[in-house]
């Protein structure tokens, strides 16, 4: 019985250990980086996904336009929940933002008036 609850303890330790180690390992990890490219009426970002975790954002401006770039989880087809993380850009030129992002279906999106609805909205799936 001694030798049962040794080895049950054993695993249980390799196990916090195991799960220790990966947790230290996502919280090294660089930051994925991405960059979304923002014109009348489309947004263009540089990848379709990326790891979760810390995402470091940039949104540059190449329209005429003022141009903002927000992101909302995406649940049936549907956004939900607030806006998280805004890249906010005047007429032309480059901004940065870092956002936190769980695993999900996004929708990226300016959500100046009326840009929505002209098309500048894209999906991104963080994994």
């Amino acid at each position: 019985m001694k030798m049962r609850r040794l080895t049950i303890a054993s695993i249980l330790v390799a196990c916090l250990a195991g799960s220790l180690a990966i947790s230290a390992d996502a919280a090294s990890r660089p930051a994925a980086r991405m960059l979304v490219y923002a014109q009348e009426w489309s947004l263009w970002p540089s990848r379709g996904s990326l790891p979760a975790g810390r995402v470091v954002v940039q949104l540059w401006n190449r329209g005429q336009d003022a141009h903002d770039l927000r992101i909302r989880l995406l649940r049936h087809g549907h956004m939900t929940g607030p806006a998280q993380g805004v890249a906010v850009t005047v007429s032309g030129g480059l901004s940065q933002a870092t956002w936190h992002l769980a695993p999900g279906r996004y929708v990226l999106y300016c959500s100046m008036p009326g840009h929505y609805k002209r098309g500048m909205h894209t999906t991104l799936v963080v994994r």
